[in-house]
Protein backbone atom coordinates (compact mmCIF):
# COMPACT_ATOMS: atom_id res chain seq x y z
CA UNK A 1 0.00 0.00 0.00
CA UNK A 2 1.42 3.38 -0.92
CA UNK A 3 -0.70 5.27 1.62
CA UNK A 4 -3.80 4.80 3.71
CA UNK A 5 -5.03 8.30 4.59
CA UNK A 6 -7.71 7.23 7.03
CA UNK A 7 -9.94 8.65 8.36
CA UNK A 8 -9.09 12.25 7.42
CA UNK A 9 -9.13 13.39 3.81
CA UNK A 10 -7.12 16.31 2.46
CA UNK A 11 -9.33 17.00 -0.55
CA UNK A 12 -7.45 17.91 -3.71
CA UNK A 13 -9.12 20.99 -5.18
CA UNK A 14 -7.58 21.15 -8.63
CA UNK A 15 -6.54 17.80 -10.01
CA UNK A 16 -8.85 15.28 -11.65
CA UNK A 17 -8.76 12.04 -9.69
CA UNK A 18 -9.73 8.67 -11.14
CA UNK A 19 -10.75 5.62 -9.11
CA UNK A 20 -10.69 2.23 -10.84
CA UNK A 21 -12.36 -0.74 -9.16
CA UNK A 22 -11.62 -4.16 -10.67
CA UNK A 23 -14.31 -6.39 -9.20
CA UNK A 24 -15.05 -10.07 -9.63
CA UNK A 25 -17.69 -9.57 -12.34
CA UNK A 26 -17.25 -5.98 -13.53
CA UNK A 27 -14.91 -3.01 -13.77
CA UNK A 28 -16.02 0.37 -12.45
CA UNK A 29 -14.26 3.67 -13.13
CA UNK A 30 -15.09 7.18 -11.93
CA UNK A 31 -13.42 10.57 -12.46
CA UNK A 32 -13.76 13.53 -10.08
CA UNK A 33 -12.49 17.08 -10.42
CA UNK A 34 -11.95 19.45 -7.52
CA UNK A 35 -14.14 22.53 -7.11
CA UNK A 36 -13.24 25.92 -5.68
CA UNK A 37 -15.84 25.35 -2.95
CA UNK A 38 -13.80 22.40 -1.71
CA UNK A 39 -16.10 19.68 -2.99
CA UNK A 40 -15.92 17.43 -6.02
CA UNK A 41 -17.68 17.19 -9.35
CA UNK A 42 -18.33 13.80 -10.91
CA UNK A 43 -17.19 14.20 -14.51
CA UNK A 44 -17.44 10.63 -15.75
CA UNK A 45 -18.21 7.08 -14.70
CA UNK A 46 -18.53 3.73 -16.40
CA UNK A 47 -19.40 0.16 -15.46
CA UNK A 48 -18.24 -2.62 -17.76
CA UNK A 49 -18.92 -6.33 -17.26
CA UNK A 50 -16.07 -8.82 -17.35
CA UNK A 51 -17.46 -11.01 -20.12
CA UNK A 52 -17.35 -14.77 -19.77
CA UNK A 53 -14.94 -16.56 -17.47
CA UNK A 54 -12.77 -14.16 -15.46
CA UNK A 55 -9.25 -14.11 -16.92
CA UNK A 56 -6.38 -11.68 -17.36
CA UNK A 57 -7.39 -10.98 -20.95
CA UNK A 58 -11.07 -10.42 -20.06
CA UNK A 59 -10.17 -8.08 -17.21
CA UNK A 60 -7.86 -5.98 -19.38
CA UNK A 61 -10.53 -5.80 -22.10
CA UNK A 62 -13.10 -4.57 -19.57
CA UNK A 63 -10.68 -1.95 -18.20
CA UNK A 64 -9.97 -0.69 -21.72
CA UNK A 65 -13.69 -0.47 -22.55
CA UNK A 66 -14.44 1.43 -19.35
CA UNK A 67 -11.64 3.94 -19.92
CA UNK A 68 -12.43 4.33 -23.64
CA UNK A 69 -15.96 5.52 -22.87
CA UNK A 70 -14.55 8.71 -21.32
CA UNK A 71 -14.44 11.82 -23.52
CA UNK A 72 -11.13 12.87 -21.96
CA UNK A 73 -7.84 11.00 -21.93
CA UNK A 74 -7.27 9.07 -18.71
CA UNK A 75 -3.73 8.00 -17.90
CA UNK A 76 -3.34 7.82 -14.12
CA UNK A 77 -5.68 5.87 -11.85
CA UNK A 78 -5.91 4.79 -8.22
CA UNK A 79 -6.71 1.12 -7.75
CA UNK A 80 -7.45 -1.21 -4.86
CA UNK A 81 -7.19 -4.85 -3.87
CA UNK A 82 -9.25 -7.12 -1.63
CA UNK A 83 -9.71 -10.72 -0.59
CA UNK A 84 -7.85 -13.29 1.44
CA UNK A 85 -4.44 -11.88 0.45
CA UNK A 86 -5.19 -8.52 2.11
CA UNK A 87 -5.06 -7.95 5.87
CA UNK A 88 -6.06 -4.88 7.89
CA UNK A 89 -5.24 -4.87 11.60
CA UNK A 90 -5.61 -2.33 14.41
CA UNK A 91 -2.56 -2.60 16.68
CA UNK A 92 -1.37 -0.78 19.81
CA UNK A 93 2.13 0.69 19.53
CA UNK A 94 4.16 2.63 22.09
CA UNK A 95 3.88 6.33 21.30
CA UNK A 96 6.49 7.27 18.73
CA UNK A 97 7.13 9.64 15.85
CA UNK A 98 6.13 8.90 12.26
CA UNK A 99 9.75 8.15 11.33
CA UNK A 100 10.11 5.80 14.31
CA UNK A 101 6.89 4.03 13.35
CA UNK A 102 8.18 3.53 9.83
CA UNK A 103 11.36 1.96 11.21
CA UNK A 104 9.51 -0.28 13.67
CA UNK A 105 6.73 -1.32 11.31
CA UNK A 106 8.42 -4.25 9.60
CA UNK A 107 9.39 -5.91 12.89
CA UNK A 108 6.11 -5.24 14.72
CA UNK A 109 3.94 -6.24 11.77
CA UNK A 110 5.36 -9.76 11.79
CA UNK A 111 3.48 -10.36 15.05
CA UNK A 112 0.12 -9.49 13.49
CA UNK A 113 0.27 -10.41 9.80
CA UNK A 114 -0.37 -14.09 8.90
CA UNK A 115 1.96 -13.94 5.90
CA UNK A 116 5.69 -14.06 5.38
CA UNK A 117 6.69 -10.43 5.91
CA UNK A 118 8.98 -10.59 2.88
CA UNK A 119 6.04 -11.50 0.65
CA UNK A 120 3.85 -8.47 1.39
CA UNK A 121 3.65 -4.76 0.75
CA UNK A 122 2.87 -3.05 4.04
CA UNK A 123 1.88 0.38 5.31
CA UNK A 124 0.44 1.88 8.49
CA UNK A 125 -1.27 4.98 9.82
CA UNK A 126 -1.83 6.28 13.34
CA UNK A 127 -5.58 6.51 14.00
CA UNK A 128 -5.54 7.46 17.71
CA UNK A 129 -2.72 9.18 19.59
CA UNK A 130 -4.66 9.43 22.86
CA UNK A 131 -4.71 5.83 24.08
CA UNK A 132 -4.04 5.08 27.75
CA UNK A 133 -0.68 3.73 28.88
CA UNK A 134 1.43 5.90 26.57
CA UNK A 135 0.19 3.89 23.58
CA UNK A 136 -1.24 4.79 20.19
CA UNK A 137 -3.59 2.90 17.87
CA UNK A 138 -2.14 2.11 14.48
CA UNK A 139 -3.92 0.68 11.45
CA UNK A 140 -1.68 -1.76 9.59
CA UNK A 141 -2.48 -2.78 6.01
CA UNK A 142 -0.65 -5.58 4.24
CA UNK A 143 -1.21 -7.22 0.87
CA UNK A 144 0.64 -10.07 -0.75
CA UNK A 145 3.00 -8.77 -3.39
CA UNK A 146 1.78 -11.20 -6.04
CA UNK A 147 -1.78 -9.83 -5.79
CA UNK A 148 -0.67 -6.19 -6.03
CA UNK A 149 1.72 -6.98 -8.87
CA UNK A 150 -1.06 -8.83 -10.70
CA UNK A 151 -3.33 -5.77 -10.56
CA UNK A 152 -0.50 -3.46 -11.57
CA UNK A 153 0.00 -5.73 -14.57
CA UNK A 154 -3.64 -5.29 -15.62
CA UNK A 155 -3.27 -1.53 -15.43
CA UNK A 156 -0.01 -1.45 -17.36
CA UNK A 157 -1.34 -3.66 -20.17
CA UNK A 158 -4.41 -1.44 -20.41
CA UNK A 159 -2.09 1.51 -21.07
CA UNK A 160 -2.54 3.12 -17.64
CA UNK A 161 -0.39 4.01 -14.66
CA UNK A 162 -1.32 3.52 -11.00
CA UNK A 163 -0.97 6.65 -8.85
CA UNK A 164 -1.67 4.76 -5.65
CA UNK A 165 -2.91 1.41 -4.37
CA UNK A 166 -5.49 1.05 -1.62
CA UNK A 167 -7.68 -1.74 -0.29
CA UNK A 168 -11.42 -1.95 -0.86
CA UNK A 169 -12.35 -1.76 2.83
CA UNK A 170 -10.52 1.52 3.39
CA UNK A 171 -11.89 2.99 0.14
CA UNK A 172 -15.46 2.10 1.17
CA UNK A 173 -14.89 3.58 4.64
CA UNK A 174 -13.53 6.84 3.23
CA UNK A 175 -16.42 7.11 0.76
CA UNK A 176 -18.98 6.58 3.53
CA UNK A 177 -17.46 9.14 5.91
CA UNK A 178 -17.13 11.65 3.08
CA UNK A 179 -20.79 11.29 2.07
CA UNK A 180 -22.25 10.88 5.56
CA UNK A 181 -20.36 13.17 7.95
CA UNK A 182 -21.41 12.67 11.55
CA UNK A 183 -23.64 9.64 10.90
CA UNK A 184 -21.24 7.30 12.72
CA UNK A 185 -20.36 9.70 15.54
CA UNK A 186 -20.56 8.03 18.97
CA UNK A 187 -21.87 4.85 17.34
CA UNK A 188 -20.59 1.50 16.14
CA UNK A 189 -21.78 0.87 12.60
CA UNK A 190 -21.13 -1.81 10.00
CA UNK A 191 -20.61 -1.13 6.31
CA UNK A 192 -21.36 -4.04 3.99
CA UNK A 193 -20.16 -3.56 0.43
CA UNK A 194 -21.83 -6.53 -1.24
CA UNK A 195 -20.50 -7.51 -4.66
CA UNK A 196 -21.22 -10.45 -6.92
CA UNK A 197 -18.66 -12.73 -5.26
CA UNK A 198 -17.05 -10.66 -2.50
CA UNK A 199 -18.42 -8.72 0.46
CA UNK A 200 -16.31 -6.17 2.32
CA UNK A 201 -17.26 -5.90 6.00
CA UNK A 202 -16.07 -2.69 7.69
CA UNK A 203 -16.92 -1.91 11.32
CA UNK A 204 -16.44 1.69 12.43
CA UNK A 205 -16.50 2.99 15.99
CA UNK A 206 -17.00 6.74 16.21
CA UNK A 207 -16.10 7.05 12.50
CA UNK A 208 -12.79 5.19 12.87
CA UNK A 209 -12.23 1.84 11.16
CA UNK A 210 -11.79 -0.84 13.84
CA UNK A 211 -12.30 -4.10 11.95
CA UNK A 212 -12.46 -5.35 8.37
CA UNK A 213 -13.04 -8.69 6.72
CA UNK A 214 -13.49 -9.72 3.10
CA UNK A 215 -16.00 -12.55 2.64
CA UNK A 216 -15.54 -14.48 -0.65
CA UNK A 217 -19.17 -15.60 -0.98
CA UNK A 218 -21.53 -15.07 -3.92
CA UNK A 219 -24.42 -12.75 -3.15
CA UNK A 220 -26.88 -15.41 -4.34
CA UNK A 221 -25.66 -17.70 -1.52
CA UNK A 222 -27.64 -15.63 0.95
CA UNK A 223 -27.66 -18.17 3.81
CA UNK A 224 -23.87 -18.51 3.75
CA UNK A 225 -23.39 -14.76 3.42
CA UNK A 226 -25.68 -14.06 6.37
CA UNK A 227 -23.85 -16.62 8.51
CA UNK A 228 -20.45 -15.17 7.63
CA UNK A 229 -21.59 -11.62 8.40
CA UNK A 230 -22.94 -12.84 11.73
CA UNK A 231 -19.60 -14.48 12.53
CA UNK A 232 -17.88 -11.16 11.80
CA UNK A 233 -20.25 -9.25 14.08
CA UNK A 234 -19.89 -11.84 16.87
CA UNK A 235 -16.10 -11.76 16.61
CA UNK A 236 -16.09 -7.97 16.80
CA UNK A 237 -18.37 -7.92 19.84
CA UNK A 238 -16.20 -10.51 21.63
CA UNK A 239 -13.00 -8.61 20.85
CA UNK A 240 -14.20 -5.05 21.46
CA UNK A 241 -17.07 -5.55 23.90
CA UNK A 242 -19.53 -3.58 21.77
CA UNK A 243 -22.26 -4.67 19.40
CA UNK A 244 -23.37 -3.06 16.14
CA UNK A 245 -25.81 -0.13 16.20
CA UNK A 246 -26.71 -0.07 12.50
CA UNK A 247 -25.83 -1.47 9.08
CA UNK A 248 -25.22 0.47 5.86
CA UNK A 249 -25.10 -1.41 2.56
CA UNK A 250 -23.49 -0.55 -0.78
CA UNK A 251 -22.52 -2.58 -3.84
CA UNK A 252 -24.89 -4.53 -6.04
CA UNK A 253 -26.41 -5.98 -2.87
CA UNK A 254 -27.77 -2.54 -1.98
CA UNK A 255 -30.11 -2.89 -4.96
CA UNK A 256 -31.69 -6.05 -3.50
CA UNK A 257 -34.54 -4.92 -1.23
CA UNK A 258 -35.31 -8.49 -0.03
CA UNK A 259 -31.68 -8.86 1.07
CA UNK A 260 -31.83 -5.64 3.11
CA UNK A 261 -35.09 -6.75 4.72
CA UNK A 262 -33.67 -10.17 5.54
CA UNK A 263 -30.56 -8.71 7.16
CA UNK A 264 -32.69 -6.30 9.18
CA UNK A 265 -34.78 -9.18 10.52
CA UNK A 266 -31.78 -11.47 11.06
CA UNK A 267 -29.73 -8.94 13.04
CA UNK A 268 -32.54 -6.93 14.60
CA UNK A 269 -31.04 -3.70 13.28
CA UNK A 270 -31.93 -0.95 10.85
CA UNK A 271 -30.31 -1.74 7.49
CA UNK A 272 -29.99 1.13 5.01
CA UNK A 273 -28.65 1.43 1.49
CA UNK A 274 -26.41 4.48 1.04
CA UNK A 275 -25.43 6.44 -2.06
CA UNK A 276 -21.65 6.90 -2.52
CA UNK A 277 -22.29 9.80 -4.92
CA UNK A 278 -24.80 11.63 -2.70
CA UNK A 279 -22.90 14.87 -2.05
CA UNK A 280 -21.00 15.05 -5.33
CA UNK A 281 -21.85 17.68 -7.90
CA UNK A 282 -22.57 16.02 -11.22
CA UNK A 283 -21.44 17.24 -14.63
CA UNK A 284 -24.32 17.85 -17.07
CA UNK A 285 -22.52 15.44 -19.42
CA UNK A 286 -23.24 12.55 -17.04
CA UNK A 287 -26.41 10.53 -17.66
CA UNK A 288 -28.35 11.17 -14.43
CA UNK A 289 -30.54 8.06 -14.71
CA UNK A 290 -27.59 5.79 -15.47
CA UNK A 291 -25.76 7.23 -12.46
CA UNK A 292 -28.77 6.66 -10.22
CA UNK A 293 -28.97 3.05 -11.37
CA UNK A 294 -25.25 2.39 -10.81
CA UNK A 295 -24.42 4.63 -7.83
CA UNK A 296 -24.55 1.91 -5.18
CA UNK A 297 -21.80 0.02 -6.99
CA UNK A 298 -19.41 2.99 -7.01
CA UNK A 299 -18.39 3.06 -3.32
CA UNK A 300 -14.86 1.77 -3.92
CA UNK A 301 -14.36 4.10 -6.91
CA UNK A 302 -15.46 7.16 -4.94
CA UNK A 303 -13.24 6.23 -2.00
CA UNK A 304 -10.27 5.87 -4.33
CA UNK A 305 -10.92 9.10 -6.23
CA UNK A 306 -11.23 11.31 -3.12
CA UNK A 307 -7.88 10.19 -1.69
CA UNK A 308 -5.35 12.92 -1.06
Amino acid sequence: MKEIKLPFLNLNKTKTRVGLDIGTSSVKVLALSGQKTGGFQLDFFAVQSIDGERSKEKIIEAVKRAIASSETKIQNVTISVSGQSVVVRQVLFPKMSESELKSALQFEAEKHIPFNINEVYIDAQVIDQNTEGNKMKVLIVASKKDLVDEYLGYIKEAGLEAEAIDCDAIAVTNAFIFNNPGVGKDKTIALLNIGASMTNVCILKNEVLNFTRDIPVEVKSIDTLENQVRLSFDYYENQFGKGIDGIYVSGGGAEETPLLQRFSQAFGLEVSAWDPTKILSVSPKVDAQALKDASGRLAVCVGLAIRR
